[in-house]
């Protein structure tokens, strides 16, 4: 009778522990969806896989901390997880170019405010084109890592999601800021 209890102290407490883990996971997703698929739709351009790219990082993130493995920082390796996800995504179709513009109107209307007077949304659709043919002309390294930048990722942090290093993200940054101020004088 105690061995019996005993087990199903055991799959009580597992029960719990997966629950808990479930409501972390979904917290988390909750938190940091948007962030996720704005980044994996600036850099790889296509809203759908997006969507699905960000779903499977977050189960991936379930199983993880499931099988009992530790995540010490979340946001990193969500962040690295969907990035590696989209790059075999590309390599699978072996596809790299800029956002058309359709991508560009509705990654602009997902953020906009919403209801701009005409002049603001004028004015915002002038600076969001400025930027797009700018980050356009970036190499693809460069985009990521200001994009990252941009998402408040330190260079530490960048360097383990594309896995380059700390002084790769710096010069990348740098020589992207240096071109996109270069084209927004021109």
């Amino acid at each position: 009778m105690d061995t019996e209890n005993c087990l199903d102290s055991k799959l009580l407490s597992a029960r719990r522990e997966i629950v808990t883990t479930d409501q972390r996971v979904t917290e988390l997703f909750e938190t940091m969806r948007e962030s996720v698929y704005r980044y994996l739709v600036m850099v790889f351009g296509n809203p759908s896989e997006a969507e699905e790219i960000t779903q499977e990082a977050f189960l991936r993130l379930l199983l993880h901390l499931q099988s009992g493995r530790i995540v010490d920082h979340v946001r990193p390796w969500i962040f690295r997880v969907a990035h590696n996800l989209a790059v075999d995504t590309q390599k699978g179709r072996k596809y790299e170019s800029s956002l058309d513009a359709d991508t560009w109107e509705e990654c602009y209307q997902s953020r906009a405010d919403p209801d701009p007077n005409p002049e603001m949304r004028v004015l915002q659709l002038e600076s969001f084109k400025q930027l797009e043919t700018a980050l356009a002309q970036l190499s693809c390294q460069q985009r990521q890592c200001l994009i990252l930048r941009a998402q408040g990722f330190r260079y530490e942090e960048i360097a383990k999601i594309l896995r380059i290093t700390a002084s790769n993200v710096a010069q990348s940054l740098r020589r992207g800021l240096k071109k996109v101020a270069e084209l927004n004088h021109e």
